[in-house]
Formats: structure tokens, sequence, C-alpha cells
């Protein structure tokens, strides 16, 4: 389904607004879920190839039913899926946080034992972001040097998130689902962790918290990170050392695909360190 110029006038308020898009009640169980007008179009497109086959091979409950035009905004309508983020779950039944890094880990492993050639290549995504405005300040020496390191990285088939953490799942308490799919790709599952682990452990908090609920997410994460990481390896066998060399390439991707404006001149220094080491 593709619909033109649907009158905003329409949409009811959001239920829920993000970085780069809102999102609104549709017809029947539906979603709306309309993208900022300054979202690049090649995301968006991502997006919705990513969930149409995280969904066709069972790994997401949210099914696309196809794109919609709303003025100079493009929309996605997708289908509700019952339940909150694991991180406000967590918020209003405390006791369900300690269950959180097992849950987050079965949900992952399901990813990574599924494979894809459709979704694009995490190395392919990482070169890419090479080329973008906020990656200027590398020197070409420097590009040089990633590019070699990523070439004796392996490739792998896996359907990695790249967006991996409490916010991106939901769950009725009953079952759980993962959504937001704009930044998947397909890679080794080390790759994912390392993703989810900067997400965890340094990732921007959702902006405009009070101090005190800062303070607690902030606590609460690093408790998921910890036993989350504990969890993955516990059950996989997978090391810190397969895990390591992913860190930089994730840094390039935070950088030059979510390019959020307070996390540049950090995501500048962390690039630099990690080539350094």
């Amino acid at each position: 389904m593709c619909v033109d110029n649907y009158p905003p006038e329409r949409l009811d308020s959001p239920l829920f607004t993000s970085r780069s898009s809102e999102i609104y009640s549709w017809e029947g169980s539906r979603l709306l879920k309309l993208f900022n007008a300054e979202v690049d179009p090649f995301l968006i497109e991502n997006e919705k190839i990513n969930t149409i086959e995280a969904y066709q091979k069972g790994v997401t409950k949210v099914k696309c039913y196809g794109m919609i035009q709303i003025e100079n905004r493009t929309g996605m309508i997708i289908e509700c899926v019952d339940g909150k983020p694991l991180i406000s779950l967590a918020g209003s039944h405390p006791m369900t946080a300690f269950s959180v890094p097992r849950l987050m880990v079965e949900l992952q492993l399901q990813l990574h034992q599924t494979q894809t050639d459709i979704i694009r290549s995490y190395k392919e995504m990482v070169i890419a972001s090479l080329d973008t405005p906020p990656l200027a300040f590398l020197s070409t020496k420097e590009k040089e040097i990633i590019m070699t390191r990523l070439a004796f990285l392996p490739d792998g088939n896996s359907i990695l998130h790249l967006d991996y953490h409490p916010d991106n799942i939901m769950s009725d308490r009953q079952s759980a689902t993962i959504i937001d799919w704009m930044t998947a790709a397909r890679g080794v599952p080390a790759a994912d962790v390392a993703a989810t682990l900067y997400l965890l452990n340094e990732g921007e908090m959702i902006p405009g918290l009070n101090k005190v609920v800062a303070l607690a997410l902030e606590s609460v994460r690093k408790y998921l990170c910890k036993h989350y990481l504990k969890e993955y390896q516990r059950t996989t066998g997978m090391t810190d050392a397969e895990i390591a060399p992913w860190r930089l390439p994730f840094l390039i991707v935070r950088l030059g695909v979510w390019n959020i404006e307070s996390e540049v001149l950090i995501l500048q220094k962390k690039i630099r360190a990690a080539l350094n080491e």
C-alpha cells in the first residue's frame, strides 16, 4: 500500500516522539510511524526493507503494511504490538528488571541465529559512513587504517539490530518482541554485541530527563549491561577478544548514521582513541 498526500489534520496527537519520528494511532491495530522531514530517505527505505525481512524471518511481530506521504514527511504503517518498552516495564514492575538481561539475550540470539541476504552488509555500512560529513575530521591515512582493520574482520550473514537496548524491546510480561529496524544489518553476532555494550554503557540518555530520573536510569542500564554481557557470554562462549575489534566500527556507524549533534565531538574523540589502541 502506498498513500500519497494524506491530510495531516486527520492525525491525532502523537503517542510517542523519538529523535527521528513520531508514532500515531492508525486504523485498527495499526500505527503510523511518521519520520521527520530531515531523515535520510535511504534510511527510511532501509527500515522498510529490514522490517519486512525481520517479520518474514520470524524475529519480530512488527509487520509493515506500506508507506504513506504526508506533506514533506514519509510514514510507514506498521502493526501495533502489545506492551511497553522493557525499560518502562522495569520501572513500573521493578522485580522484572532482574529478568531483563536474560530476555535480552534470548531475543538477540534468535536474531543472531537467523541468516539473511536481503539486509545490507554491516561492513559496507561502516565503509559508507566514512564518507559522511561527520567523519570528515579523519585524515586519509586514518581512513586507510580503518579500512585495513575492517578487511581483517569476518563478514557473516546473521541479522544484527545495532540499536538493541531495552527501549527497543516491547513486552506485555507474557511475550516480547524487537522494534525499530532502521539500522539493522547483516554480519557477525560480535558486532551486534559490541553495539549493545556501547548503547548501555555510553550512549546518550533520552533528551529532557530530569537529573533524578537520569541517575536512576543510568544505574539500571549499568546493571543491565553487566548482566547482559555475562549472560550472552555464558550462553554462547563469545569472548571479549571477539567483541573488542567491533567497537571502532560501531563508533563510526553511530557518528555517520545517527549523527546526533550532542554526540559528535564525544564520538570523534572516541574514534581517535580507538584508532590509537
